[in-house]
């Protein structure tokens, strides 16, 4: 079968469509991978070792706007409201490019049998619309309305009220979206949408929940075309799965040293990623402990050195978490698989988004300490969270536990049996899809 994939975002959102795209090829389909990255970066050698073929759009935009996008996501960190802060993100990350992706989108459905799409890129949806091709959502945390649970964020209230609630975020996401997703749908003459998001799910023939049901049991009440297929890890290889030389000796000179990033935040936010830093180096030289510190080369260039701290700009997570004794991540949720696959306990620092349900989750799980707010770092507050992990050797415990129910699952291979079960018979687009 010709399968496309059209994601959009950060790395972390872009990461498993390579892990999916890789498992696709593997078992004998052809594989095509389109893919906007909101940092400008080129990740197409994510997919090389595996002969995966990817298009990389729109990265001349985000370098030439960088320091744009990168203020607006400093005044994006310091709203409260999610609402507002995904309205800016749109405004600032997808709206710039919906026509250059919807365009790809159009080229990538015409080829292939099938498409599976990130579920915030409505371009790719109404491009698969456009060209009457069947499509699946691929989700990377748990946005599908169940009486079961409340929306991310939500206080837990009970069926009846989770009922509301998801309602409640199904109308706010509406507002933001439906303005956008019908004005290209009119360009494109497509009938409008009139519930983006209950309609984006009737549309896709399989919405797919990257999720081990190990963290997330599946909800009795979801539609039998929403599935979780366990994390979509990406296994590099050669290369780009080994460590600097330089930094295996750091690791073999002492104690498992601590690790720290912000992840893609730091690629948006060089200013909030620098005081990041200064946090992280700081906690680490009161606690007397080893660190490594991840950070973009801009700012590692002016931080602190010292002999206990190691700092990188890249390196394979699936390889060094392990010889790490705590992880120190924002809660994305690529990273914060990598930390429970390694089997590691965590200090989150969420800054927006699902990273705020991310470091909940991890401290239900009893793998990690309290979340610390992006806006409420500072090097006290972090060192306190950090000490707390190292005194608590049930936290390692229960995180090494975790890893080896994780490393059971063949996501990968699960995500391609669903995918494999999809009716590609032609669908008719109606008034209102």
């Amino acid at each position: 079968m010709r399968i496309g994939l059209q994601t959009w975002g950060t790395e972390g959102d872009i990461r498993p469509f390579f892990a999916l795209a890789d498992a696709l090829k593997r078992r004998g389909h052809e594989v095509k991978l389109v893919y906007t990255n909101v940092e400008g970066r080129d990740l197409s050698a994510l997919g090389r070792a595996s002969d995966i073929a990817s298009q990389s759009l729109s990265s001349d935009y985000f370098r030439k706007h960088q320091e744009h996008i990168s203020a607006r996501a400093r005044e994006n960190f310091r709203i409260g409201n999610p609402i507002k802060q995904l309205h800016r993100i749109f405004e600032d990350t997808l709206d710039p490019v919906v026509d250059e992706m919807f365009d790809a989108g159009r080229a990538l459905s015409a080829w292939s049998e099938l498409t599976v799409v990130h579920f915030m890129a409505h371009p790719a949806v109404s491009a698969a619309d456009a060209e009457a091709r069947p499509y699946a959502c691929l989700a990377l945390a748990p946005v599908y309305p169940t009486r079961h649970r409340p929306p991310m964020g939500a206080p837990q209230l009970g069926a009846l009220l989770n009922r509301a609630l998801w309602w409640v975020a199904g109308r706010a996401m509406h507002s933001i979206l439906a303005a956008r997703v019908n004005g290209l749908r009119q360009r494109a003459g497509l009938p409008a949408a009139t519930d983006v998001s209950a309609q984006l799910l009737a549309g896709s023939r399989l919405s797919l929940l990257a999720m081990s049901p190990g963290l997330y049991s599946r909800p009795q009440d979801w539609d039998a075309r929403l599935q979780l297929c366990g994390f979509l890890a990406l296994h590099e290889q050669g290369q780009a799965g080994t460590l600097d030389p330089s930094l295996t000796q750091f690791l073999g000179a002492g104690a498992p040293p601590a690790f720290f990033s912000i992840g893609s935040m730091a690629n948006l936010d060089h200013e909030r990623a620098a005081a990041s830093v200064r946090a992280m180096v700081t906690a680490a030289l009161r606690l007397g402990i080893r660190a490594i510190v991840q950070a973009p080369e801009p700012v590692l260039e002016k931080a602190e050195r010292a002999e206990s701290i190691f700092y990188l700009s890249r390196a394979p997570h699936a390889v060094l978490f392990p010889q790490c004794s705590v992880i120190v991540h924002h809660g994305g949720a690529g990273t914060t698989h990598s930390t429970l696959l390694a089997g590691r306990p965590s200090v989150v620092v969420p800054h927006i988004a699902d990273q705020f349900f991310w470091g909940q989750l991890l401290q239900q799980k009893g793998v990690a300490a309290a979340p610390l707010r992006a806006t409420a770092l500072n090097a006290d507050r972090l060192a306190a969270r950090i000490r707390t992990v190292l005194a608590t050797p049930d936290m390692a415990t229960r995180a090494a536990a975790l890893a080896l129910a994780l490393r059971d699952e063949q996501s990968g291979s699960l995500a391609c049996d669903y995918l494999e079960k999809i009716d590609l018979r032609p669908r008719l687009l109606t008034a209102g899809k």
